[in-house]
């Protein structure tokens, strides 16, 4: 029940005693009746002065709490001109403003977290309570869209942990699982880094100096022992001149090594994918005819142009190939396919087992006997400079796939 309500009702207990003193009053006492009829006035304009004075300043007090229960943070009490309810209505009002600059601030917050999220080259994901997604950002969603199994590997992170993923195209994923609380609620947050081109990078520069350094000590060494050896006679078993040729060797293969640091940047120019492919495949099939692996070759006639330097594109599908019909033996199959600007090189060889797919482009890492280790390495850093995005994996049909996809240009053959 309001308050006013109370106070209508304890002024209407009072009437009954006034009009006894009246009724009583009137004929024995006339003027205790008039007197009781002014009091009875005097008391009608206190309830009603008193009324304004306290029920008014209730009322809106009543009517702050409304708008604050309905979250109107805009609005500011009135001062009644009663030194108790002003400085309640000033306590009031100092609150009010105090909770709009908050939410002002946490609105603007808010905003720059969200404009940050959005914009930031970091994947950015965000989980409620119950695992489901509360932001994704574009990163984190183009990272999502390109390897399937992120998420799941995501999921099995524990919280505060840290970890780098690599998948076989080369791609190296740095991945930060942290929580906050939200609410009360415990919940997952995750920040994802492409770290390729980094340690594409620092894993070049580190092979480029311990080539460098091993050509120039080993290229030292043997030119002035076979210039040695060359002025030794007589070598009646031939053991000199063996000796002499392996040192020659031993220059050659660190000269294999030394090309692929001297990969000259890519002379991009206009070129027709189709036109490319078949110019090559006669040297290319002369790699699997020996081997008897069937070669074959299927390229739209009408794919789009690519920009690339041809002459590095055309040495990429040697090393692959050839790496192909290593990986066969004999009689296998190889194909090549243009589809759009996508290459893919396919072959029924035994596969590449998951668990070496993701290093088959580190530098020197090989499981073929006498392999280098840097055909990958090349290809690698070939299509990084033409912007490409490569993968090399064995499906679940037991065929192994190099993919490639090359930017295309707007014209089509």
């Amino acid at each position: 029940m309001k308050l006013s309500i109370y106070f209508a009702i304890f002024l209407l207990l009072q009437l009954p005693a006034y009009a006894v003193v009246m009724w009583l009053s009137f004929h024995s006492h006339p003027t205790l009746f008039y007197a009781a009829e002014a009091l009875l006035l005097l008391w009608t304009v206190f309830a009603v002065i008193f009324y304004r004075r306290i029920m008014r300043p209730v009322d809106t007090l009543a009517g702050g709490m409304h708008l604050l229960r309905s979250q109107d943070w805009n609005v500011a009490l009135r001062h009644q001109g009663q030194p108790e309810v002003d400085s309640l209505v000033d306590v009031f009002n100092t609150m009010m403003e105090h909770m709009r600059n908050q939410r002002i601030a946490l609105q603007e917050q808010r905003h720059f977290l969200s404009l940050l999220a959005r914009e930031a080259p970091v994947g950015i994901i965000v989980k409620g309570f119950d695992q489901s997604d509360k932001l994704v950002n574009p990163s984190a969603q183009a990272m999502l869209k390109a390897f399937p199994e992120l998420e799941k590997r995501l999921v099995e992170m524990p919280d505060g942990s840290d970890t780098t993923i690599r998948f076989n195209e080369g791609n190296m994923l740095r991945c930060l699982r942290r929580y906050f609380i939200d609410s009360g609620v415990k919940q997952s947050f995750y920040i994802i880094e492409n770290i390729a081109d980094t340690v594409a990078t620092a894993e070049r520069d580190a092979y480029v100096k311990i080539i460098r350094l091993m050509a120039h000590e080993v290229n030292n060494t043997v030119a002035g022992l076979s210039t040695a050896l060359g002025t030794v006679d007589p070598d009646p078993d031939g053991l000199l001149a063996a000796c002499r040729e392996r040192a020659l060797e031993l220059s050659s293969f660190i000269g294999r090594f030394s090309e692929v640091v001297k990969t000259p940047a890519p002379q991009k120019a206009k070129t027709d994918p189709a036109r490319m492919i078949r110019r090559s495949a006669p040297f290319l099939e002369s790699l699997c005819a020996p081997r008897g692996i069937k070669f074959n070759i299927d390229v739209e006639s009408a794919a789009p142009y690519i920009e690339v330097d041809e002459v590095q594109i055309s040495q990429i599908l040697v090393n692959v190939v050839k790496n192909a019909a290593e990986s066969i033996g004999r009689d296998g199959r190889v194909d090549i396919i243009m589809a759009g600007n996508t290459l893919t090189v396919c072959d029924n060889g035994p596969g590449i087992p998951p668990e070496k797919a993701a290093r088959m482009a580190e530098p020197f890492f090989t499981d073929k006997a006498g392999g280098q280790g840097l055909g990958l390495t090349f290809v690698r850093e070939v299509l990084r400079r033409h912007g490409c995005r490569f993968s090399l994996s064995t499906g679940s049909d037991g065929i192994t796939r190099f993919t490639a996809s090359f930017p295309t240009l707007q014209s089509t053959v």
